[in-house]
């Protein structure tokens, strides 16, 4: 029996290594602060949905991340700190691009992209963080 979900034959190569570069830089951007690495978790889950079920499993029961993966892919629900994370990362690197870029373009264009992502996050379902 054939899984409907995964892509053909020749996209399931593209998928899989479409998700394990999703999912390396996920793992960065947990280290590194000003980067939101779960929705990199989230793309490779996405891929992985297309190429690897086994992989998809994996992250979709990984203690730490694993809940939050399922919560957005199923209804969008991001906890209210996650969606604060989000918002503070994204200003501090739109303070960075501001301070260390002449063009008054890519600032204005930084800061569209920015103010619709951070819309997006304020106006998504939201899910209260456990004490």
């Amino acid at each position: 029996m054939k899984n409907s979900r995964l892509a053909s034959r020749w996209q399931r190569p593209l998928y899989l290594s479409v998700g394990c570069m999703c999912l390396a830089l996920g793992v960065v951007a947990l280290v590194i602060p000003l980067i939101p690495g779960v929705v990199f978790l989230v793309l490779a889950t996405a891929c992985f949905s297309r190429s690897s079920p086994e992989l998809e499993q994996w992250l979709k029961t990984h203690p730490r991340f694993g809940k939050l993966i399922v919560n957005w892919q199923s209804s969008g629900v991001l906890p209210r700190g996650a969606k604060w994370i989000i918002i503070a990362s994204m200003l501090a690197s739109y303070s960075l691009i501001f301070f260390e870029t002449d063009s008054r373009q890519i600032q204005a264009a930084a800061a569209i992209v920015m103010l619709v992502v951070i819309a997006y996050v304020w106006q998504r379902p939201e899910q209260v963080d456990a004490p």
